[in-house]
């Protein structure tokens, strides 16, 4: 896969309660990336949750009332929430995505906290903050589900991929005002659409493409790459707007 860079710049974004304001620069990583380091492993120094941390940030930056503060990577004050996972530590156990492939046919639809964080292909998946947790959690499987021929999986694990990276690029899990934002909304809408068979597996090489730090281009329909893409911007950000929480 060719990648290509967007513009460069400050890696801070800021989201006010109700919209976003995008980075100049954005940040992106793969399916892959999200799915292994969601969960943490006690046997590596440094292993961090950032998959959930990020969801939680996003929560907590829109005012969910919630009990706690994001740990490990995120810290909240005033108001804004201010992360950095750089560098983001050695990915999780393996054995949450091992699970997922091995038990999850469907994404899942499971809304813990009451408050869903993503909607993708009409399910929702919120966080995994039960005791003890559910296993795996609801994010794990959607990113490490395996397709088996599915494409509607495939494109699912890609948009929810996606979505945690406008989050950190500062158009919310809806990707709005960002360079992925009407793929995004177009490809999230004809996921599970019989008729539609086409038109998902070109979302999937578009989100893909997005998700590897590429840029789509719609003449020659590939992915093109450069230097320097939102893949190579480091994982700091910041996300405003939250309340304070004692």
């Amino acid at each position: 896969m060719k990648r290509i860079s967007f513009l460069t710049g400050t890696i801070v974004l800021a989201c006010l309660f109700a919209a976003a304001s995008v980075n100049a620069q954005e940040i992106c990583r793969t399916a892959g990336f999200w799915g292994t380091h969601a969960a943490v492993d006690p046997d590596k120094p440094g292993s961090t949750n950032i998959t959930e941390e990020v969801m939680k940030a996003w929560l907590i930056s829109q005012g969910e009332p919630l009990t706690f503060l994001p740990g490990g990577g995120c810290v909240n004050e005033f108001g804004p929430v201010s992360c950095n996972f750089e560098p983001p530590g050695p990915a999780g156990s393996p054995k949450e995505c091992r699970e997922a492939k091995r038990n999850a046919e469907t994404v899942p639809s499971i809304d813990v906290f009451g408050t869903s964080v993503l909607d993708i292909c009409g399910q929702m998946i919120s966080l995994n903050d039960v005791t003890p947790p559910m296993d795996p959690a609801p994010v794990v499987e959607a990113l490490c589900v395996s397709p088996k021929g599915d494409p509607n999986l495939q494109l699912a694990r890609q948009l929810t991929a996606a979505a945690l990276n406008c989050i950190m690029s500062g158009g919310g899990p809806t990707c709005a005002g960002t360079s992925i934002g009407s793929e995004f909304s177009q490809c999230n809408s004809v996921c599970g659409d019989p008729s539609q068979v086409d038109q998902i597996s070109l979302c999937i090489e578009k989100v893909d493409c997005f998700n590897n730090g590429g840029v789509w281009d719609y003449t020659a329909s590939y992915c093109q790459d450069v230097t320097n893409s939102c893949h190579d911007q480091p994982l700091t950000f910041t996300i405003g707007g939250g309340p304070v929480l004692e």
